[in-house]
């Protein structure tokens, strides 16, 4: 008699594994005390600006967001108290609406400055005190941005763009690649002279994604059987292979064609190095990481990281260096523009 074998493809016997092993287990521990959630990241462009909340457990069914209006919210500079900042009203919303759960404290006055270190204290009624801190970066200026290579195959083609800067000696730094493109594209035919009733449509939008191509930002990954491979959401990366050298990021995006300069079609795309403190970093990493995995029965839970004594959240800080590369004018007196809904870039 001839022997009978099965094979079991090796996904499909983990699934039915976890599903054997499934079983609901009750929460036994002591309750989980609230605490105060705070979040800033410091802009030598800005006046400090502080969000604060109070933290519940994800089975609390009791918790109700609020606004925080009576915090005391206080910033120290190199050790020394300057302000206490000011609560901001959240915007109005309707009644059916739950309240906005982040309260909002500003500075009248104060923009941080390189070479200081600042501390952000909060008291809130029934919480315990919370506190972080934070020393603002100097900002590495990038160099230039320039369009290395125009490849073009038959309807489309691939640009790439070099941006260049150079990373301080003997320092660990971290870093985040921003980059957003303002579009101008004709809706007339291009191949009959200019019609002003003809409107170009202005798009602003997030461009980010080609530092997608970036070895330093995206590394080469092997073939990811399980979805393991983590992507790399804020586009961040430190310093580590090229301390104190001279780098460029290479950046590649689709590119549909030549623009009918002569029919106000335009881009002006602008990239952003974000010099940011270590926590940021951490945070930024560790955030990405946890909402990826959230869903995922195979992954360990991630913790996201948090730099706030007694609470949670973050304080840090950034500086950023901006240069642009522009291909047509905008705007020019007489053109009809047609506006789209602009994407929230930060």
């Amino acid at each position: 008699m001839k022997e009978l074998r099965l094979y079991i493809p090796i996904a499909l016997f983990m699934l039915l594994a976890a599903a054997a092993c499934e079983s609901e287990i009750e929460f036994k521990g002591s309750e989980v005390e609230p605490k105060i959630v705070i979040y800033s990241l410091l802009n030598p462009d800005s006046l400090v600006t502080v969000t604060i909340a109070e933290s519940h457990a994800v089975f609390e069914t009791r918790y109700e967001p609020r606004q925080i209006t009576d915090a005391s919210v206080r910033l120290y500079r190199d050790g020394e108290l300057i302000e206490t900042l000011t609560y901001v009203p959240a915007e109005p919303v309707p009644e059916y609406y739950p309240a906005y759960p982040y309260s909002r404290y500003v500075s009248r006055e104060h923009k941080p400055v390189h070479g200081s270190t600042y501390r952000i204290e909060v008291d809130v009624k029934g919480l315990e005190s919370a506190w972080g801190e934070t020393r603002l970066p100097e900002p590495v200026p990038v160099i230039s941005v320039d369009t290395g290579s125009v490849i073009f195959e038959e309807y489309t083609g691939e640009v790439k763009i070099k941006l260049k800067f150079r990373d301080p000696a003997d320092t660990d730094n971290y870093y985040r690649l921003t980059a957003r493109a303002l579009t101008g594209t004709y809706l007339g035919k291009s191949d009959v002279p200019y019609d002003p009733f003809f409107p170009v449509t202005v798009y602003d939008s997030d461009i980010g994604y080609g530092a997608l191509s970036e070895p330093l930002i995206a590394p080469q990954q092997e073939d990811d059987l399980f979805g393991m491979y983590l992507r790399n959401d804020f586009y961040l990366f430190m310093d580590e292979l090229i301390d104190g050298k001279e780098y460029s990021l290479t950046l590649a995006y689709s590119y549909p064609g030549p623009l009918a300069i002569d029919h106000y079609e335009f881009i002006h795309a602008y990239f952003s190095l974000h010099t940011i403190t270590k926590d940021v970093y951490l945070y930024l990493q560790s955030y990405s990481a946890q909402r990826q995995t959230i869903d995922n029965f195979l992954a360990e839970p991630v913790p996201v990281y948090t730099n706030i004594t007694g609470g949670l959240g973050v304080v840090g800080a950034v500086s950023v260096s901006t240069d642009t590369l522009k291909a047509g004018e905008y705007p020019v007196e007489g053109v009809y523009y047609d506006y789209q809904a602009y994407y929230n870039i930060k």
